[in-house]
């Protein structure tokens, strides 16, 4: 029978028997498949991870936000983020305004708590801030309550959240220590613990009495806002729109708003979060396509046979072709399924690991999202069938003569067609990633490298396939030389079904394409860091505080005096920080002590690094911008509303260490209370004959008293900053590492699958005398070839375009470019091993083939 003549009724007549041979292939075929269902499971559960994970951070904080702004009707803040505040008297003289209930100034500053033994609490990167006590009747925008012990008073009483109170093994009643900018450590006594209704993750709120912490962290005129809450029955708009006709020149927001803009901004930060660790399980899933497409690309040249007898009994191309989409489904489905519990079970783990690591992160139930659950379900699905299509495409185009045939066919390279696509996409991204690195923005570079660098990765999985036999085989001859024909037999099988061979391989290949890619990013990022401090900083130590949220803590005013008093020091310049409006714009300016001109090494346009009375020293590129010159003047605008006038002493080239604008210790005396003065870090440099050591030391001895300063010589102060770098290269690597693992096991699919295919094969060659330990070393040589061919090509392309991105960035401060070599000598060795614990036990199967039984298939 011609098939033409049972292509239209046989779709209807044999559709559920199909489906039951795609259930019972299914069933005889699990093992085979279980792999590819693996796969799926990994990068579906991490995409199910990421988004429960940051959906239930949202919630939590939402939950915060809620409990914090319940009864927040109104708020007033300084219609500038720079500006003075709002005064202590807006507070009290608000109460008049018909329907306000109460009012609430904002008071709060960074702070530092000390343990029982006299260490610093660690709050895991969760603020710990000083705040000023409210009575619970009369807070607004506050749900604190005591629970047990009594409020402040005065004289340096404070009460401390529950928990933070016994982890840092104090009780009521205890003296304690807290670190402040504006007084340095203090001694306080702990008359009570409070609790805010909800978890708070590793916050600490340090409560003063209101006029102790007025004292600490604000200049007594200002709060930094004023909360209020509206009596029964005034809606928050009306509320709003009295306090701003009787309070022009402040910023007024209803509670609602202020919440919205939280809330906003709180998405902001977790969608960063969220597009982060979802781009990498897309990845995963990426890499998945390649096992999956393998698999099934195996199972349709196994049942070859199979096939073309279904096509000679009347089935037709496309019930083929859906027969196998249908096991795709099924596999995609299942999958799926079990990798958004995995990622449910994935996101529990996450908290768990924050909370163990004392990360200082609030947590909550688990958020169910319909998004968390249906996004990984339809692209799980989705991925699975699409690698599939075309091995299913070719099931439908058996032909039933095939049936007759022994073996399985064997698919070579793909076509030169294949092969010229690819090369031309190939040299297409190497050029466009190339032109890249010449254009005069980072913006255009950078997407004309991203376009670039996705060409040149498809380009190269087009083109792998041609490449398979001569740098894949080359590789297994030189690996393959000691172990003589037994090395020369695993090196001709690279080249036996070349498309196989370089889909498992460029599963490798993505994955340390982007490792060498982001190590190339991370030693240049250090490198640039190094030479940037060693070239500019002329101190040979550096003081600062530690680190708290990224960000380090001001040291108290002052500090630079008691450095510059010691025999110990020759010279001490000091930087600090404050803002101003300058030229009409709100700018945070450094303002320098000391001999900064001698401390730091600029390259000046015109004039000179040092600030005198009423000077301003500015970059180049913001010289240029706003058309500044040496002698102009430009007009300045403290917090407080006070004018002066500024004028350009010296324009120094564009400087990552100074920023853009500079002025004298005078200027920022007159912006900041001198409560609230502090500095941001000290240069030191050594009395002559006196050692780097010991100068460290005798700062290190007068600053006891400062628990968060930190002194270092200027190569420790490198290493700390380029350390920043190295964790988020080590997060990122975890990251990667899943896509790796998805790679390792499209190995060990393809090396079982391919023992099967070759069975009969196998069983002529134990009959012919080879040794079980020839078997496994065959296939132990085939799987390293296999590991190696792709990591090889991934390093590749990945240290091209790593170099091509840092290139692009030179203008943002990467200076010098490094590729790792060593790095990436040391992925090439590890790629090499993979492949051998890749191989295992497809290689322990492999040896377990009795020959007559594998001749007689």
């Amino acid at each position: 029978m011609s098939a033409g003549k049972h292509e239209a009724p046989a779709a209807p007549s044999h559709a559920r028997p199909m489906l039951r041979v795609s259930l019972r292939n299914i069933r005889a075929h699990k093992l085979r498949l279980l792999l590819s269902v693996l796969a799926v499971v990994l990068g579906t559960a991490f995409v199910t991870g990421s988004l429960v994970f940051t959906s239930t951070l949202k919630s939590t904080f939402d939950g915060l936000l809620d409990q914090g702004s319940r009864d927040l009707s109104v708020m007033i803040e300084p219609e500038s983020a720079q500006g003075g505040g709002v005064p202590f008297e807006v507070a009290e003289q608000v109460l008049d305004v018909p329907g306000v209930a109460a009012a609430s100034p904002g008071v709060s500053g960074t702070v530092v708590l000390f343990n029982a033994d006299g260490t610093v609490y660690q709050s895991g990167g969760a603020p710990s801030e000083g705040l000023a006590w409210t009575d619970p009747e009369t807070a607004v925008g506050s749900s604190d309550t005591l629970v047990d012990g009594r409020a402040p008073t005065g004289n340096r009483e404070v009460v401390l959240p529950q928990g933070v109170l016994e982890k840092a093994g104090l009780a009521i009643g205890d003296p304690a220590k807290v670190y402040t900018t504006s007084d340095g450590t203090i001694d306080v006594t702990v008359v009570g613990t409070y609790t805010s209704g909800t978890d708070v993750g590793g916050y600490v709120g340090v409560a003063f009495s209101a006029a102790d912490a007025r004292a600490l962290f604000t200049d007594g005129e200002n709060a930094s806002s004023v909360a209020i809450r509206a009596d029964e029955g005034v809606s928050q708009d009306e509320l709003r729109d009295r306090i701003v006709e009787q309070f022009p020149g402040y910023a007024v927001s209803t509670g609602e708003e202020v919440k919205e803009k939280l809330s906003q901004e709180l998405s902001m930060v977790l969608n960063f979060v969220n597009y982060f660790f979802v781009a990498f399980g897309l990845i995963a899933l990426l890499v998945g396509t390649f096992i999956i497409y393998n698999t099934f690309s195996m199972l349709v040249a196994q049942r070859l046979r199979e096939l073309a007898l279904l096509r000679s009994i009347g089935a037709s191309r496309g019930q083929l072709t859906r027969s196998v989409l249908a096991e795709a489904a099924l596999t995609g489905l299942i999958g799926s399924a079990i990798g958004v519990l995995a990622g449910f079970g994935l996101a529990q783990l996450i908290f768990v690991l924050l909370e163990a690591f004392d990360l200082g992160i609030p947590s909550g139930n688990l958020a169910l999202t319909p998004m968390s659950v249906f996004t990984p379900l339809v692209l799980g699905f989705v991925v699975t069938l699409f690698s599939a299509w075309a091995p299913a495409r070719r099931a439908g185009r058996v032909a039933p003569v095939q049936g007759m045939r022994v073996g399985s066919t064997v698919g070579e390279a793909g076509g030169g067609m294949r092969t010229y696509l690819g090369v031309l996409a190939v040299i297409s991204g190497i050029a466009l990633a190339l032109i890249g690195t010449w254009q005069d923005t980072t913006k255009a570079g950078a997407i004309t490298v991203g376009v670039g660098a996705a060409a040149l990765i498809i380009g190269s999985f087009l083109v792998m396939p041609a490449l398979a036999r001569p740098i894949a085989g080359g590789i297994g001859r030189v690996i393959g030389a000691p172990f003589g024909a037994v090395g020369r037999l695993a090196a001709t099988n690279a080249g036996r079904n070349t498309r196989r061979t370089a889909a498992t391989a460029f599963a490798l290949t993505l994955g340390l394409t982007l490792v060498a890619a982001f190590g190339t990013l991370g030693a240049t990022t250090k490198a640039s860091i190094s030479g940037m401090i060693e070239g500019e900083i002329n101190a040979e130590v550096v003081v600062q505080g530690v680190a708290s949220q990224g960000m380090p803590i001001q040291l108290p005013g002052g500090v630079e005096q008691r450095i510059a008093d010691l025999p110990e020091v020759d010279d001490v310049a000091s930087l600090a920080f404050a803002f101003a409006s300058l030229g009409g714009e709100p700018q945070p300016l450094a303002s320098a002590g000391g001999p900064v001109g001698e401390m730091i090494d600029a390259t000046m346009v015109d004039g000179s690094l040092q600030p005198g009375e009423n000077s301003l020293v500015v970059s180049q590129s913001v010289a240029r911008d706003r058309g500044w010159v040496y002698g102009a003047t430009v007009p300045l605008v403290a917090p407080d509303g006070t004018e002066s006038t500024l004028t350009v002493t010296g324009v120094y080239e564009d400087s990552q260490i100074l920023g853009q604008f500079i002025t004298g210790r005078d200027v920022y005396e007159r912006l900041v209370p001198e409560n609230l003065r502090s500095t941001f870090n000290v240069l030191v440099s050594p009395a002559e004959g006196v050692s780097d050591d010991d100068a460290i030391a005798a700062v290190t001895t007068e600053l006891e008293d400062i628990p968060i300063a930190s002194v270092q010589s200027k190569q420790q102060f490198i290493d700390t900053q380029a350390g920043s770098v190295d964790q988020l290269l080590t997060i990122i690597y975890a990251l990667l590492g899943l896509a790796l693992v998805i790679a390792v096991l499209g190995i060990v699919n393809t090396l079982a699958l391919s023992v099967i295919e070759r069975r009969t094969e196998i069983g002529m060659l134990r009959a012919v005398g080879m040794q079980r330990s020839q078997v496994r070393r065959t296939i132990n040589l085939e799987s390293t070839q296999i590991a190696v061919f792709g990591a090889l090509i991934g390093a590749v392309v990945g240290a091209y375009l790593g170099w091509t991105f840092v290139t692009v960035l030179a203008a943002d401060g990467l200076q010098v470019t490094v590729i790792p070599w060593g790095m990436i000598g040391i992925v090439l060795v590890c790629s090499a091993v993979v492949g051998v614990l890749a191989s295992l036990w497809p290689a322990h199967r492999a040896a377990k083939t009795d020959p007559l039984e594998a001749i007689a298939e």
